[in-house]
């Protein structure tokens, strides 16, 4: 967790030389399209969500797909210097964003049969 850490906060830890490259590594957050909220982000609303006696599961799910997409991303584009554990990690990382992907499907689709906020833990009636 900690190579995440320094991704995430790799935008915060990166000073400019100078003026003219300042102008053009404006705040790292302002390089995002409007209405794209950044990771950091996700991070606070998942924990308010943890912290709630309800719990909306959509709204989770969609936060810690969203997370470790976003995390993923930014570890893709430095394999090369991975070690074979960490290559693992990574591929057990890319799994549990399928499972995420499935479980929001699920969610979605119990929804649209009339079961609001569904457990995404409940278990399957399909035979």
């Amino acid at each position: 967790m900690p190579r995440y850490q320094k991704l995430i906060n790799e935008c915060d830890s990166k000073p400019a030389k100078n003026a003219g490259q300042q102008e053009q590594q404006q705040h790292c957050y302002q390089q995002q399209p409007k209405g794209t909220p950044n990771v950091g982000y996700h991070l606070y609303l998942y924990r308010q969500q943890l912290s709630q006696k309800n719990v909306e599961y959509m709204r989770l799910s969609k936060a810690k797909y969203f997370i470790t997409d976003t995390l993923l991303a930014k570890t893709v584009r430095n394999l090369k210097g991975y070690s074979a554990d960490e290559l693992k990690t990574v591929n057990h990382q890319i799994v549990f964003r399928h499972k995420l992907r499935r479980q929001i499907q699920r969610l979605r689709k119990l929804r649209s049969l009339g079961i609001k906020n569904a457990n995404p833990k409940m278990e399957s009636t399909e035979l």
